[in-house]
């Protein structure tokens, strides 16, 4: 049984610059998106055990009922590190960005049965399935954490037994945990010159690990309009226009940035766009 594939690709150019003497020309790693096949679109496919098919942007049955996705968030603890486990509310080991381990979030593979065994009783069927740029890539541009990525195919693979399709996340809130959300990793704002360790003084972001407890409410959403947060969105999106002098290997900081990350979801793209209970990836949670 093919399943059908609701699949939105961004294709970037990267612009290549011409680089002085000194700098640094290591280039980035080329993958053409056209050469990577599409996957074959089924007429039909499976939910829950139940043949369906897209209608007019709609999940319909093969009687044309509308289908409801019984579904939840996999999950909130996916935002930050399991080893060293870096709570939103601990200042240790908090600027350690580089040496962390995302393996074991949402839970370790070993507690899976007993997680996916309770939200199939309870009904669900369907997982909004959260990973981060850091779970990644947090080891360096273009250094991958392949124990990570094998550990949440195991999990897919683990939901696929219970009957649970899955639709992959790539989550980010106030574009990184170390400007008080979680997303991109710590090096995002090296090759941009920024340093975190600064960001408390200077208010550039308020982060609850640094800022430490009672924290006011919501107040990590503003976020968004401080220095940090608002300088990484701005150079992501618009680099060129902004910052056209700002080159990290000899190419602009915003196709560098757009480049990593959308080889970071290729590289959770490749390892499982042929599971059978996934149904498709988001592009980013919430953007800015």
């Amino acid at each position: 049984m093919k399943i059908y594939i609701v699949s939105v690709i961004l294709v970037f150019t990267v612009l290549m610059s011409s680089c002085s003497e000194g700098i640094n020309t290591k280039s980035l790693q080329k993958t053409s998106y056209q050469e990577i096949p599409s996957r074959e679109v089924a007429d039909t496919g499976l939910i829950n055990g139940m043949n369906f098919t897209v209608d007019k942007g709609k999940f319909v049955d093969v009687k044309g009922r509308m289908l409801f996705l019984r579904g939840i968030n996999l999950g909130g603890s996916s935002k930050v590190p399991f080893t060293p486990n870096i709570g939103t509310h601990v200042r240790k080991g908090f600027f350690n960005g580089k040496e962390v381990s995302f393996v074991g979030r949402p839970f370790p593979l070993e507690n899976a049965d007993e997680h996916f065994r309770r939200l199939k009783a309870w009904g669900f069927h369907f997982l909004r399935f959260i990973v981060t740029w850091e779970a990644i890539e947090h080891g360096g541009p273009g250094i991958y954490d392949e124990d990570y990525l094998d550990y949440i195919t195991s999990v897919i693979k683990k939901a696929g037994e219970y009957g649970i399709s899955v639709m992959i996340d790539p989550h980010q809130d106030v574009w990184s945990r170390f400007t008080g959300g979680d997303g991109a990793p710590m090096w995002t704002f090296e090759v941009a010159g920024m340093d975190v360790k600064k960001f408390e003084e200077t208010r550039a972001a308020i982060v609850h690990n640094l800022y430490g407890d009672p924290f006011p409410k919501m107040i990590w959403y503003t976020n968004y309009y401080k220095l940090g947060a608002a300088t990484m969105f701005t150079l992501f999106y618009a680099g060129k226009d902004f910052a056209p002098g700002l080159n990290v290997d000899c190419v602009n900081i915003q196709e560098y940035l757009k480049e990593h990350y959308i080889q970071s979801l290729m590289k959770v793209a490749e390892k499982d766009r042929d599971l059978p209970n996934v149904i498709g990836f988001e592009l980013m949670n919430e953007p800015s």
